[in-house]
């Protein structure tokens, strides 16, 4: 039985988006971007890590960082001390610029205590 001509199409197609989307998860990349506050201000100091591994880096006083040769499919974990943290997938860019929100603590209780003799 023979399939036709759209019918082929269709199958080849598809073969090429699965081999395709297997290609990019093998690619190794370099990633770099911006982390910035939601006011628009750059977050120096942010640690910025591949979930999984060990390896990362941590932003500059402009807020850029630079990850080399990690996998297209990656998921990269942003953190910083009073904001909320974000993990972001890859997925094959270059380029990924953050936002990080601040991170509200609510106290239920607060003690002030008077130490004078």
């Amino acid at each position: 039985m023979q399939l036709p001509l759209k019918r082929w199409a269709a199958v080849i197609m598809f073969l090429f988006g699965v081999f395709g989307f297997l290609d990019l998860a093998a690619q190794n990349l370099t990633v770099s971007g911006t982390v910035k506050s939601t006011s628009g201000d750059p977050l120096p100091g942010v640690s910025v890590a591949i979930r999984g591994t060990t390896q990362g880096t941590v932003s500059d006083l402009q807020g850029k960082y630079t990850l080399a040769n990690i996998p297209g499919n990656s998921v990269l974990q942003f953190s910083f001390v009073g904001m909320k943290s974000a993990d972001v997938n890859v997925s094959g860019r270059t380029v990924v610029d953050v936002v990080l929100e601040e991170e509200t603590i609510g106290l239920d209780e607060v003690v002030a205590s008077d130490m004078e003799r």
